[in-house]
């Protein structure tokens, strides 16, 4: 295990992501999106990945100089041909484009098509949510989840996300949550430091419980909820993939293990101005009204206090902000191998 300074940290992932042929400002964008990720305490979809994303450049599978097609359909409304860049940059160009379109006209929607996949949803959310927006974020992924009714993999474990301001801007109202009973990454990062995991949350290949990582990675997910949770799931397969025009219906390719071409996964991104039925201090002072009656209300055993989505993530940031992010051995020793292919002092 190793202790990092965020802003180290962030200028070490940028460097790996320079030398595999990002430019320096998309490598910036990708670095702070995983670092960010890790220091809110959402390891999954943090540093992690870095290896990945740097296999799919390698290849050739994404895109290191994209071409981004932005074309207006309405005023509000955009299509974004993302030319197969690292989802963790075109989404990126994408919520900013939706951002300054809703300010513009109250609301505004961005189709994505032919990107990857993005990390957080709740990356995106906040930055909405700093501009004083509520925002929507759909995306689809590679087949994991089956219909109901079913046994085999076929949708994906797309994140359901919504974003709110509070009057802690640093503070959001974010609900970001896979449609399965535990992100898809997990299991695969659980199995490799060794750890089993609980029995209810995948079947393997052969639709057997499994507390195997690897097995289940391979084999099908559950998805929370029963049928609640494979619904959410094909809906975000409609939204985000038949409705921007991106794959579909079991055809993202998976990020993380199919290099045979470009997954051309889709987001829907829908952001709203939070002031546009009445004026900013009434919204936020009726969120912060929300938020404190439910505070206040009886603790269930076991708890000692009532958080809001996305305010135990704010609590680790605040940590880790102070005391860096650790990093697990494996994961530096992911690093470490990309030092060596890149040429790259491994100095952190």
């Amino acid at each position: 295990m190793k202790t990092i300074g965020i802003k180290a940290l962030e200028d070490f992932i940028s460097k790996i992501f320079n030398k595999a042929g990002l430019s320096k400002e998309h490598s910036v964008i990708a670095a702070k999106a995983l670092v960010y990720s890790d220091a809110k305490g959402v390891w999954s979809h943090g540093v992690a990945r870095t290896s990945v994303y740097c296999k799919r450049l390698d290849k050739d599978i994404a895109n290191k100089k994209p071409n981004f097609k932005i074309k207006k359909i309405y005023s509000g409304v955009t299509s974004f041909d993302a030319d197969n860049a690292l989802g963790l940059v075109s989404a990126d160009y994408a919520i900013k484009t939706t951002i300054q379109n809703a300010k513009e006209n109250g609301i505004a929607i961005t189709g994505v098509f032919n990107s990857n996949h993005f990390g957080r949803a709740a990356l995106y959310l906040e930055q909405a949510t700093k501009e004083n927006c509520l925002a929507w974020i759909f995306t689809n992924a590679s087949k994991a989840l089956p219909p109901h009714g079913a046994m085999a993999a076929h949708f994906g474990t797309s994140p359901f996300a919504f974003g709110c301001p509070t009057k802690n801007v640093d503070k959001p109202f974010l609900l970001d949550m896979a449609s399965s009973s535990v992100a898809r990454g997990k299991l695969k990062y659980a199995a490799q430091r060794g750890e089993k995991i609980p029995f209810g949350l995948a079947l393997d290949k052969d639709g057997k419980p499994t507390d195997d990582g690897f097995k289940a990675f391979e084999g099908i997910m559950l998805p929370f909820g029963g049928m609640k949770g494979a619904g959410i799931s094909w809906m975000m397969d409609i939204v985000a993939g038949i409705f921007t025009g991106a794959a579909h219906s079991g055809n993202v390719k998976n990020a993380i293990k199919d290099f045979s071409g470009p997954a051309n996964v889709g987001h829907t991104m829908i952001v709203v101005k939070a002031d546009l039925f009445q004026d900013i201090d009434s919204f936020l002072n009726k969120m912060e009204t929300g938020i404190e009656t439910a505070k206040k209300l009886k603790l269930a055993n076991g708890f000692d206090e009532i958080l809001h989505p996305g305010e135990p993530e704010y609590k680790k940031y605040k940590k880790n902000l102070k005391s860096g992010i650790q990093l697990s051995d494996d994961v530096i020793d992911d690093l470490k191998k990309l030092c060596n292919q890149y040429s790259l002092d491994f100095s952190i």
